[in-house]
Parts: C-alpha cells; structure tokens; sequence
C-alpha cells in the first residue's frame, strides 16, 4: 500500500470544505484579520457524535469529563521488574579502549569534544548507578555522526549505531560502566558528546530489620513485547512517511513540520490553536513511545502524539490525543467531531513528578492501547489509564499546542512501535 500522509489543520468556515482543520483555545478569539473564516470554540452543548464527522483537529480540553470516562491516574504505582533481561553481549569480543568521562564535582552533565575521520569510530566509558537516568546527545556541523551505548558487564545493546541515531535517553539496568560509541559515516568532522545522569538517592540504606521499599520499576517495552516493529530515529531516514502527495513537508498557516541538520521539529504557529499531522501507519492494538525535547516553551504550551485517527480523506474528523504540558501536567482528550466541534476531556490537565517540567527538556511519551484501554506513561512511569471504546483503530501523528507561546517548536528525537494486533 502507498504511504499517504494527510494535514489536517482545522479552521471553522461558513462553508466547510473538507481539507484540514484547526480550532482555538478554550476562551481564545480567532486571530485578526483571517478573512477566510472564523475559528469557533467548542460549547458545552457540542457532546454528541454525528452520522458524518469532518476532519482532523483538536483544542484545550472542556472544563469538566464525562462521568461515563473511567480516568485512574497512578502516580507512584509500583510495577515489577521486566521479566526479560537485556540480550547479553558475547564475552569473545570485548570492547576497545575507551575515554573515561568524568563529571566535576557537583555536576550531573559534561560535554566532551573532539574530531573524527571519515569512518572512524572512538569510545567513551561512564560509570552509571541501576536505575539512574542518562541522556545522551551527539552532534556534528555535518550531521553524519552517529552513537552506539552498550553495557559493559551484564551486556546488552541499549543504542545500536546502526540505527543512525545521535541521541539516547533511558534508565540504567545496573551499577556498571556504559561504552559510547562515536561514528563518523561520511566524511572528516568534529563532533560534541554531552552526556547527563540524574543525581543518585541519598536515602539512607535499609538495615536487616527494615523492609525495604517498593521500587517503582519504569515500564521496559522492549523487555515486555521484544524488538519494536518500527524504528523511526527521526534523522531523515523515514521523512516520506511525513511528507503529503507533493512530497514536501506541511507548512501551513498554522503547523510546520521541518527536518534541520538531520533532526526533526513540529511548529505550532499560532498561539491559542491545537493542530496535528498525521502519518500513514494505521494500528489497532499497540505501544508507541516518542522521545521529544519540549524546546523554548512556557506554561501549557503543549506537545505530544494522536493516535486511531481517520483514514486518510475519510471526511471525518476523530482519535485520541496525548500530550504534555511544558509546566509538567498529563494531557488526554477525544475528538469526536469538528463540526460541530465536539471533544470529551479523558483527562484533564494533572501535574505529574514523572514528566520533566519546563522548556528544553526530553520525556519519553508511551502510549499504550490494549481494546478500550488507553494506558499513558511518562519516561516509563504509567501516569494515567482510560477506558474508552469510540475509536479502535486509526491512523498515528503529531500533535502541537502553542497555547503560550506563537510559533512554538519541539523536536521530536525517535519514535519506536509494537503492533500488538498481530
């Protein structure tokens, strides 16, 4: 099947002409002078499902959820620990030497630099604590270098150069050193490594006659459902799958999708209006995670993903959407309808420890959609769950709200998915 994407940027008009929507904040005025049309914000009446829907947008969510939404949030829930271990390196082929990277005192983040040869690959090694937080980010004038992370005693594979991908961001599985991994694939260049690991807890340790507390083990999907059916590192490698018949990228009154120096941003541009994009994989039953940097942001400026959407120039307008805010809250509301405009908050604007508040910061947005049960994780930590049976299968895209900020921009990293419908 040919890989059709669509923009749908939703602008209420006196005659609708089924192409793409946008729509306001809740309270927001349309912006001046758009002699085109008029954006209409939604009313509390706007709650049915009509025969025939439009296409595809969404805004704020509505003061309050229907009582028919069954919304938990879970913070601080304990799960168990993945039941899979991470695939172990052969001990026949130990790693080269490598440069130890260390912090100064105080600090949780350093940045190395250095020069490459066309080809060449040198290495890195960091000491890191289990259960700690590393992220990783390489870049290059040339955008042609790429990084590997792996394991050094228990083994295991966390980043393969292969897949092209200048970043990393999860959870240590054990107290160890981790080898990076620096390749140049194209010509001569020099490149800057920063590396950062979350401060270590200095909780006191359990004595013989303490029970010890229950960790909050972050969700592993890999351990869980194996390798991801997809892996997208965002660098340009799978744009076709974001570009519209023309093959190019949307830029529109009000969203741009971009690829600058092999990384890959969404721009809301007017500030008040919720916009998305959709790609062409279409899924059931699955488990999708997006990495994304919140980039230069503010409030409930908001980004996240859509996901059981229409099909492409179905004349219909629904899905779920998933997003957070850069002041750190959970955002989940269904579009039912754009004319008239008709949402249902599944979750309302709720504050979470687990999503890393405030502009230019990565998390890791997981969704996972089991039948009616929308299951929401924030860097593996679930932080809300909803049952909803509307939409069950659908297309997958990006979401973008600028509700402080015109012009506001994020990146998304990588995605990666399981088809659990298989």
């Amino acid at each position: 099947m040919k890989k059709i994407n669509a923009l749908f940027t939703l602008i209420m008009v006196a005659t609708m002409i089924l192409t793409g929507c946008t729509l306001p904040a809740r309270g927001t005025p349309p912006p001046a002078g758009d002699t085109s049309g008029s954006a209409v914000p939604p009313t509390a009446t706007s709650v049915s499902i009509p025969a025939a829907e439009s296409t595809d947008t969404g805004v704020l969510p509505t003061a309050a959820p229907l009582p028919a939404i069954t919304y938990t949030p879970v913070p601080g829930a304990a799960y168990p620990e993945p039941a899979t271990p991470v695939p172990a390196i052969p001990s026949a082929t130990p790693l080269p030497a490598a440069s130890r990277i260390l912090f100064t005192s105080g600090a949780t983040s350093t940045t190395v630099e250095g020069d490459l040869d066309a080809g060449q690959t040198l290495y890195y090694v960091i000491e890191g604590a289990a259960g700690q937080s590393m992220d990783v980010d390489l870049s290059s004038p040339t955008s042609n270098v790429y990084l590997g992370v792996t394991a050094a005693t228990t083994g295991g594979t966390l980043l393969d150069p292969l897949l092209q991908d200048a970043n990393w961001t999860g959870t240590l599985p054990a107290a160890q050193d981790y080898y990076l991994s620096v390749t140049a694939s194209g010509a001569e260049t020099n490149y800057s490594l920063t590396v950062a690991l979350s401060p270590l807890s200095t909780a006191p340790i359990a004595t013989a006659t303490t029970v010890p507390p229950v960790v909050n083990v972050p969700f592993d999907p890999v351990a869980q459902y194996g390798r991801p059916d997809f892996e997208d590192p965002m660098t340009g490698s799978s744009i076709s799958d974001w570009e519209d018949e023309d093959g190019d990228l949307p830029d529109t009154l009000y969203i741009r999708l971009a690829l600058t120096d092999a990384r890959f941003y969404v721009t809301g541009k007017l500030a008040g209006f919720s916009t998305w994009y959709f790609t062409w994989r279409e899924l059931s039953d699955f488990y999708l995670q997006a990495t994304m940097d919140s980039g230069t942001c503010s409030g409930q400026d908001a980004y996240g993903l859509i996901v059981r959407g229409p099909a492409h120039m179905a004349g219909v307008s629904y899905g779920y959407v998933v997003a957070f805010t850069c002041d750190g809250k959970v955002w989940v509301f269904r579009l039912d309808d754009a004319d008239p405009f008709t949402i249902h908050d599944l979750v309302s604007l709720t504050p979470s420890t687990h999503i890393n508040s405030g502009p230019n910061q990565r998390n890791l947005i997981g969704i996972q959609a089991v039948g009616n049960t929308l299951t929401i994780y924030a860097n593996g930590h679930q932080v809300a769950q909803v049952v909803d049976d509307h939409y069950d299968f659908g297309r997958i895209g990006v979401f973008v709200s600028p509700q402080w900020t015109p012009f506001y921009t994020y990146r998304v990293v990588n995605y990666s998915l399981w088809d659990l419908g298989e």
